[in-house]
This record gives C-alpha cells, structure tokens and sequence, in this order.
C-alpha cells in the first residue's frame, strides 16, 4: 500500500509542478490580422477595398521597450511584449487603429489592426 501512496502522491506533485510550468510560461503580448485600404481610390461593389497588409512592420513603443512585428502575406502578426500601454506605428499607410493599446501580463490576445492608406 505504501508503493501506491508514494506513486499517487509522485503523480500528484509532478501534475501540479507541470501545469504552473505552462501557466508561468503564458506568452504575453498580440497576435493577429492586419488589413491595409482602400486600395484603390474607388471602390466598387464586389471588389475589395481593403486587403491584408502584407510585410508590413508594427512598431510597439513604451518607455524603455520598443518591440517590432512583421506581416505575413496574409496580414498575420503576433508579437511578445512585456505588460503596459504601447503606441503602435506602421511602416506603411498613413494612420493604423488602433494606435494605442494596453498589453495585460499573462495574456496572449487577439488584436486585429487597420491600416488607412490616405486614398480617397
């Protein structure tokens, strides 16, 4: 019976040991899509407007903390960032919404981005 205990209590330890190992190694910071539009400076009705923003560079600022993400093809991003309030700039277009955000420790958000290119 004392074999038994030992290896419930083992078994025990070594489940809890492991999920506050995963729950400490929680990635903090955004992940998601960005698009970028219009496109064109007219839109029409069944074409598009917008589209992914593609290799475009998202700078995150704080005091002390600058963190750079990079586009995919597909517009996706994500970016690990430690907790605070960040300005967000792009390489490209004229302005990106939204431009200020707030990163909550422990979280790995999903946060799409607009990207105005100014056409009008």
């Amino acid at each position: 019976m004392k074999f038994w205990t030992k290896l419930l209590i083992t078994a025990a330890w070594l489940s809890l040991t492991t999920a506050s190992a995963g729950a400490a190694s929680t990635a903090t910071g955004f992940h998601g899509h960005v698009t970028i539009g219009p496109l064109q400076p007219v839109c029409r009705e069944g074409t598009p407007c917008d589209g992914p923003a593609k290799g475009v560079t998202l700078t995150f600022t704080k005091p002390n903390v600058v963190r750079r993400a990079v586009t995919t093809t597909t517009g996706a991003y994500r970016v690990l960032l430690p907790a605070g309030f960040y300005t967000v700039r792009a390489n490209r277009g004229m302005t990106i919404r939204p431009a200020r955000v707030w990163v909550h420790r422990g979280y790995d958000a999903k946060l799409d981005f607009a990207i105005d290119t100014g056409l009008r």
